[in-house]
């Protein structure tokens, strides 16, 4: 997730801030969707002039399926995002509902990541979960490693004196 401030690495109470994603998912995303739309407009071209037979136009459906996801994938980086305003932050899911959390509601903040074994090597899940004073679930993250990672976000919760948890397990 991008962090979206006047400065880079600063908070501001009174300005807040917006992030998401990373920019290069939107570009990747739009440019397959354009791309399996035009092969998928080129592959009913040919059909109509028989150039290519039925079972071949059949590989032009393939392609729009990937345009659909890509599309998916377009309207996830869109709507997806976490900010930060006036002391309430609020999590904008893709899929699902919208999540808000006050600051006086906020009892801390846990950053927990999973390392798992695969054959390409260790890799890690890391989720973000907001607590309240009580221990239940505010909003809960899937991070790729940018929320956790983020100045901005890391210093928002500092200056807000919430308390930040940090927890690694090995999946082995």
């Amino acid at each position: 997730m991008k962090s979206k401030v006047s400065k880079q690495n600063e908070f501001d109470p009174k300005l807040g801030f917006e992030i998401r994603n990373p920019v290069w998912a939107f570009w990747v995303c739009l440019l397959a969707m354009i791309g399996c739309l035009v092969t998928f407009f080129a592959f009913l071209y040919l059909k109509r002039q028989n150039t290519i037979t039925e079972n071949t136009f059949y590989i032009g459906y393939i392609f729009l399926g990937v345009f659909l996801l890509s599309a998916v994938g377009v309207y996830a980086w869109v709507y997806e995002k976490l900010t930060y305003s006036d002391g309430v932050y609020k999590y904008y899911k893709a899929f699902g509902k919208n999540r808000i959390a006050s600051v006086e509601e906020i009892g801390s903040v846990k950053v927990l990541t999973v390392y798992y074994h695969t054959k390409y090597g260790i890799r890690s899940k890391i989720r973000v979960f907001f607590y309240d004073k009580s221990k239940n679930i505010l909003i809960k993250i899937i991070d790729d490693g940018t929320l956790s990672k983020n100045e901005t976000f890391l210093k928002s919760l500092k200056y807000n004196r919430i308390k930040i948890i940090r927890e690694e397990k090995y999946d082995c």
